[in-house]
């Protein structure tokens, strides 16, 4: 019978090879891997899995965190008094520098920046250093023209003149200053946005690296305020902040009149507007430090005593009393707004407000407003997390 025909089989065919035993086994392995895989898909979310009492369950737990804190943490109580931006007889102000200085020394200044146009003053020269008992900063103003409108940059701390020119845009003359101040070692200040409306927030970011920008001026024709179609450059300033762009807030005067007799000169007197460094020492060295670092609160007539920033609580100590204190987040987000009030474990009067971080803030700094409407700003103070 041939073997096509014969349905049962020889035992030469039932013979088992070394080969398929070694392949027998892997398929055995492969198997029992499956199985138990199985098994345990089988029995997931079964009342048996469940977690015995008290097991740490880790799809439950938060991810870790940690609390906001303030990035800077300052403590000052001595401050030094300044005008950033004042002119004289040397370009269009009325009276001669020596009765500029003297004015703000005899009324409780410690510095000043002589800022005239195209003008730089020495401050090792006279009339500068023939003033006593009163530190004169370096300064210029640098006036440009840019689209038909004025563009002025106030350079300070530098060591030679830089003049104006002419330029196509405004931003394209804020970086040009802002440029040439800073190769000098010097503190840039954006002068006066709103002086015919010549300035946007998005300009001031032309000016990288300049430290200080005009939010209050005493000029009238600055329009600090803005107006129904024109925003303040308090917020030019916040919108640059929030954009993150890291420049400071002054206050300044920009005073050219003294007497008030010459009509010619804008009639724009002095004290109005100021900021208080912090600085251990009325030196140039240190007040153009703080200046370029932003160490500084403006203000247009309340005045701080002490200013602190702790881990996650930010503290004013405030002059006069019935001072109203905002507490202001990025984009002009108000977080909090309280009178000051008395603190009474202190000897005299002293009125104190306070914020403490929720978690939220990207930053945090404070607009004090006083009965008369004068009012005050600290720089922004950022949190992180």
């Amino acid at each position: 019978m041939s073997r096509g025909s014969d349905p049962t089989p020889r035992i030469a065919d039932l013979v088992v090879k070394p080969a398929m035993v070694k392949r027998c086994a892997r398929w055995a392995a492969v198997a029992t891997v499956a199985a138990a895989l199985a098994a345990v898909l089988g029995r997931a979310g079964t009342s048996q899995d469940v977690a015995p009492a008290g097991a740490l369950d880790i799809s439950r737990e938060p991810l870790p965190s940690r609390s906001p804190r303030f990035v800077q943490q300052l403590d000052v109580s001595v401050f030094q008094r300044g005008n950033l931006h004042a002119h004289s007889a040397r370009s269009d102000g009325d009276s001669p520098a020596q009765l500029v200085f003297a004015w703000y020394r005899d009324h409780g200044y410690q510095f000043l920046a002589l800022t005239d146009h195209n003008n730089y003053l020495d401050a090792t020269r006279p009339p500068a250093s023939q003033v006593q008992d009163f530190l004169v900063i370096p300064g210029e103003e640098v006036t440009m023209a840019a689209a038909g409108q004025p563009v002025h940059v106030n350079a300070l701390c530098t060591k030679r003149r830089i003049g104006g020119g002419t330029f196509r845009t405004a931003r394209a003359a804020l970086a040009w200053a802002t440029s040439e101040i800073l190769a000098q070692g010097g503190v840039a200040l954006v002068n006066h946005p709103n002086f015919h409306w010549a300035i946007e927030a998005e300009d001031i970011a032309g000016a990288e690296g300049a430290q200080l920008v005009e939010i209050f001026s005493g000029h009238p024709h600055v329009r600090s305020d803005g107006d129904a179609t024109h925003t303040s450059a308090e917020e030019k300033w916040e919108q640059a902040l929030s954009a993150g762009q890291p420049i400071a807030a002054v206050a300044v005067d920009d005073m050219h009149s003294l007497t008030g007799a010459d009509k010619q000169v804008p009639q724009v007197g002095p004290g109005t507007g100021w900021v208080e460094v912090f600085a251990e020492e009325t030196s140039q060295a240190a007040i153009c430090a703080a200046l370029g670092a932003g160490r500084l609160y403006a203000s247009s007539g309340p005045r701080l005593t002490r200013l602190a920033v702790a881990s996650d609580t930010f503290t004013l100590w405030v002059e006069p009393p019935d001072v109203m204190v905002e507490f202001l987040d990025r984009w002009g987000v108000l977080l909090e707004a309280a009178p000051a009030t008395a603190e009474a474990e202190m000897s005299g009067a002293a009125y104190r407000a306070s914020y403490q971080l929720r978690g939220p803030e990207q930053y945090v700094r404070a607009r004090l407003t006083a009965p008369d409407g004068s009012r005050a700003w600290t720089q922004a103070y950022w949190v992180a997390r």
